[in-house]
């Protein structure tokens, strides 16, 4: 098992730890696994299932998720989190995971897309709000088995007014766990000093702040507006270094998504 770590000034607020039996489904108090098909919008060709060949817990506090191909269909899975999280003002709020990519050769990996990301709750709370107008923080997404991640705001008024601010390439290792995060500080006295910041491994790489968005009803619906967490690997993409997948990509976990835990912490 994997308990969420201590974090300095910080208090847990939410977690999983994916504890449960293994094959087992995710934790359905904490997440809606979701069935649909493809957002053909992204390129994509999976259909999301609920099915434990898609997700499930290890058995040793583990989140498998598995992209499979069978008769001609990709399928894999989506997990989004039933609590959705907002930061105080005077405060601070982290939402991390800490996570692997898939381990196969790039040859093999062609249209896979994982992603750690969160959108604005206002998207699904009954208030008529659609997308980009609810917020996205992708935290962490990567395409085609490369070893690099973009951290990308997305927003605007809604309909065709999408905006967007994303990080150079951040780089890491494939084989390996790392933890990616985003810290929402409130601490300024003043929304324009406010910041987002996008972490790997306890060092930040990405900042927007209040003065970068330039408007103060755009940044109140990025930064203090509640999120909830994403978890998915998708197939076909429009991600940069993506594209679709081929006769040579691979299904199963090392074409998959294996994380350790999720959780939020909010300053004491």
């Amino acid at each position: 098992m994997s308990p969420p770590p201590a974090e300095s000034g910080y208090s847990l607020v939410w977690s999983d730890d994916f504890s449960g039996a293994a094959g087992s489904l995710p934790n359905q108090s904490k997440w809606n696994i979701v069935s649909s098909g493809p957002n053909l919008g992204n390129q994509e060709v999976q259909h999301y299932t609920t099915s434990n060949s898609n997700s499930s817990v290890s058995g040793s506090g583990m989140l498998h998720i598995t992209p499979q191909h069978s008769n001609g269909q990709w399928s894999s899975a989506r997990l989004e989190g039933k609590e959705a999280f907002n930061c105080p003002a005077g405060h601070r709020m982290l939402l991390q995971a800490e996570l692997r990519t898939g381990t196969f050769p790039v040859t093999q990996q062609s249209g896979i897309w994982p992603a750690f990301w969160a959108l604005g709750n206002d998207i699904r709370n009954g208030k008529n709000v659609s997308w980009p107008q609810c917020g996205e923080w992708d935290i962490f997404e990567n395409a085609h088995g490369a070893d690099f991640s973009l951290g990308t705001l997305h927003y605007g008024r809604g309909g065709s007014d999408h905006l967007s601010k994303g990080s150079a390439r951040q780089t890491f290792q494939v084989e390996t766990f790392h933890t990616w995060a985003i810290k929402i500080n409130r601490g300024p006295s003043n929304w324009q000093d406010e910041t987002l910041e996008w972490w790997l491994d306890g060092k930040q790489f990405f900042s927007i702040k209040g003065s970068d968005i330039g408007d103060g009803e755009l940044w109140g619906r990025v930064a203090h507006k509640s999120f909830y967490p994403i978890l998915n690997v998708a197939v076909g993409s429009n991600f940069p270094g993506g594209g679709q997948p081929d006769d040579k990509t691979t299904t199963g976990l090392g074409s998959g998504l294996q994380v350790k835990y999720v959780a939020c912490y909010k300053s004491n």
